[in-house]
């Protein structure tokens, strides 16, 4: 008979029942909310209704101090001229979703310390490697406005299809993902609708995105990103320095120990299906302080997999590198993508152990909708707790969601509207478009996660499917700009042959292994990694093959000829396009992409399989490493984008701050003074072919009045 409570620290979350003796709470939340509907709705409503009038203001000083036109090439690539600070915000910022901050927990709770590592690096080497594209994106298709538009200048119509359809399935899977994690958080924290929730939250978006297109969001970005790091440090610190429940490192390290413990009782009542309880299957030696995890590394191959997708499929992420100048493109990716390994492994290494070390009675369903971060939060600071957690998933879902509505706002634009229905469109129509494709996605959004929140689809569901559906393109949309023998059928063929081919393998071992197929056989761990791999391989060898077989040979002269809709002069030097600068650009993002992926991916997780269950000081040095990473990295993604940008800064609050009835006649003198520096090559034109005209008139009265004389001579 086991003591009641088990542990002292967790005494809260047991009963002594007199019939049934020691009873575990049946659930963490139980389906009640910590907060009031206010809270949530002022959270939803307030934070959406400032982030539009803050941003559009940011919008608004830009035009008017800094000077920009707002084109719809500005609207689409914010001028191709943004700094490396701020594409690397923008990179963590597009990449934390609802999933980085929920997901990584869960899979902490489930696996322990294996959970947010495999999460961190399975998903940070994507972006790091997308460096390589988007500096091949500068070299090979400097006027491209989306990856589809690449694709159609490369391999033509069905191929453009083709990748048309991935790249928005791609944007519907990630938004899903986005608004399911958002709405079950804030239904379950405050007893906001769930359905209310999944359309009042992209609203803000909505606004400011209409209102400034990429540069908007890249603001945005910035200031999410500000948010979402300065609670990650706070969850940090409190987690191992300062809260009285945990508090170190070595109180995390014993606690692990004692919740895996194998004399611990985990029949009912002790504990309650699905709860945390005792060793862990499939760990060694069941403890949750081992990186020799069966389910965390088929989590992590699964994870690798699926993100491949969503990064190499993702409209986002092209409009990002193109919207990037040169010289930044490179630096920003392999920038943003280091800062933002420590977002999961950070925050899950914190909240998500934290749930186990606190033994608090969350169940499968609760840890499957992403409730792990909260139930530790609210354990940890009460409402206040759940009110900063709110606070960052809402900025990581905003964020991320505002990217998406530009990626479909822009395929709409370029690859349908201009592609196929109107070619000629003038710039005011393209951004006429741009925006209705903004509002319309926008309302579809909110539409999608209502059905499938009906559907009983959830966040981990969703998360790992993802790669199944979408994977089979990643290595066909790499051989675009990587492989000059990479052709047009390989291109429609492996993509849909291995889409096809991985839903296949995906229901059938689940049938296999299980018996039936439903939402939660087709969510486990076997099927998913079967059904990821057969996608992700087998796009990827059909067309190799087609390509060995009848290579293309192709030295993309079509994609350099993609052109603008606006002919605007480029703000940045001649040199920033050098050819030899744009090579050694790709060589430094090779070497330094490859070598962070070997040292995340295969090293860190070999030199720490030999340890095989964690010592305490082994965990406390873990431990540092994410306390440290996630403190720097932060540091230095709030800083540095207002370094580069101090000049630009000054010169804004000099406008604000200086007489405006004088900033209005200096723009007045700017503007005539550029008419007629435009005009002066017009006038000497004009001038030399008057000066011709009189030349030759001269010239011919010469010859009329010689001609009488030479005939008297005669």
């Amino acid at each position: 008979m086991g003591s009641c409570p088990p542990f002292e620290f967790s005494s809260k979350y047991y009963h002594n029942e007199i019939s049934d003796g020691c009873m575990r709470q049946s659930s963490f939340f139980h389906g009640k909310a910590v907060l009031n509907q206010g809270v949530g709705y002022s959270i939803i409503l307030g934070f959406g209704a400032f982030f539009a009038l803050f941003t559009s203001f940011l919008v608004w000083l830009e035009k008017r101090y800094v000077g920009s036109r707002h084109t719809s090439e500005w609207f689409n690539t914010a001028g191709r001229n943004v700094k490396t600070g701020l594409i690397a915000s923008v990179i963590v910022s597009q990449w934390t979703w609802a999933a980085t901050i929920l997901q990584s927990s869960n899979v902490a709770w489930q696996y322990g310390v294996s959970g947010p590592f495999w999460y961190a690096s399975g998903a940070t080497i994507q972006v790091l490697l997308f460096g390589i594209m988007a500096i091949e994106i500068k070299r090979k298709a400097p006027h491209a406005h989306t990856v589809c538009e690449i694709v159609k200048a490369r391999w033509g119509t069905t191929a453009h299809i083709v990748f048309l359809t991935f790249c928005f399935m791609t944007n519907i899977i990630v938004t899903a993902m986005l608004l399911l994690g958002g709405s079950a958080v804030v239904n379950a924290l405050t007893g906001v609708n769930i359905y209310a929730a999944s359309f009042l939250i992209p609203l803000g978006v909505i606004v400011y995105t209409l209102a400034g297109g990429l540069k908007a969001t890249f603001l945005a970005s910035y200031i999410h990103s500000v948010l979402v790091h300065v609670v990650l440090v706070i969850f940090v610190f409190l987690v191992y320095t300062a809260s009285d429940k945990l508090g170190s490192p070595s109180v995390m390290f014993e606690r692990l120990q004692a919740v895996a413990g194998k004399a611990r009782m985990c029949q009912e009542p002790y504990s309650h299906g699905g709860q945390a309880c005792g060793p862990v299957n499939g760990n060694y030696k069941g403890s949750y302080l081992t990186m020799l995890s069966t389910g965390g590394l088929v989590f992590g191959i699964i994870n690798i997999v699926g993100n491949f997708g969503t990064v190499f499929v993702d409209n986002g992420y092209w409009v990002s590198a193109i919207a990037a100048r040169p010289s930044s493109t490179h630096k920003g990716y392999l920038l943003g993508g280091l800062v933002w390994f420590a977002v999961p492994f950070s925050l899950a290494t914190s909240l998500g152990l934290g749930a186990l070390a606190l033994d608090l009675p969350i169940t499968e369903s609760e840890a499957a909708h992403g409730l792990v971060p909260p139930a530790t939060a609210i354990a940890l600071m009460g409402k206040s707790g759940s009110i900063l957690l709110l606070t960052m998933l809402f900025m990581a879902v905003t964020s991320a969601g505002s990217s998406e509505l530009i990626a479909v706002s822009s395929l709409c634009t370029y690859d349908i509207y201009r592609t196929y229905i109107n070619p000629n469109a003038s710039g005011k129509k393209i951004l006429r478009v741009s925006r209705m494709a903004v509002l319309v996605f926008g309302c579809f959004m909110g539409m999608l996660a209502v059905i499938l929140n009906k559907a009983g689809v959830s966040l981990g569901w969703m998360y790992l499917a993802m790669g199944v559906l979408i994977g089979s393109a990643v290595l066909p949309i790499a051989f675009m700009l990587l492989w000059r023998k990479a052709n047009a059928l390989g291109a429609i063929l492996g993509p849909v042959t291995g889409c096809i081919l991985g839903v296949i393998t995906w229901l059938t071992v689940t049938k296999i292994e299980y018996g039936r197929v439903n939402l939660d056989t087709t969510g486990r761990n076997a099927p998913m990694l079967a059904g990821n791999l057969v996608s992700i391989l087998t796009g990827g060898a059909v067309h190799a093959v087609c390509s060995f077989l009848w290579p293309q040979n192709y030295d993309w002269d079509t994609t350099k000829k993609i052109t603008r809709v606006e002919k605007e002069k480029s703000e940045l030097p001649a040199e920033e396009f050098k050819e030899e600068k744009l090579i050694r650009a790709k060589a430094w993002i090779v070497k330094w992409g490859v070598v962070f992926t070997i040292l995340i991916v295969i090293l860190w997780p070999l030199l720490s399989l030999p340890i095989g269950k964690f010592s305490k000081g082994y965990f406390t040095f873990w431990a540092i490493i994410a306390v440290a990473w996630g403190t720097i990295g932060s540091a230095v993604i709030i800083a540095l984008p207002l370094i580069e940008s101090w000049e630009t800064i000054q010169n804004v609050f000099l406008g604000m701050f200086t007489n405006d009835r004088l900033m209005e006649k200096v723009e007045e003198m700017n503007i005539k003074l550029q008419s007629i520096i435009m005009s002066i090559p017009e006038a000497e034109r004009t001038y030399l072919m008057e000066k011709e005209k009189l030349k030759k008139k001269e010239a011919s009265e010469y010859q009329v009045q010689s001609t009488p004389n030479l005939l008297m001579n005669s």
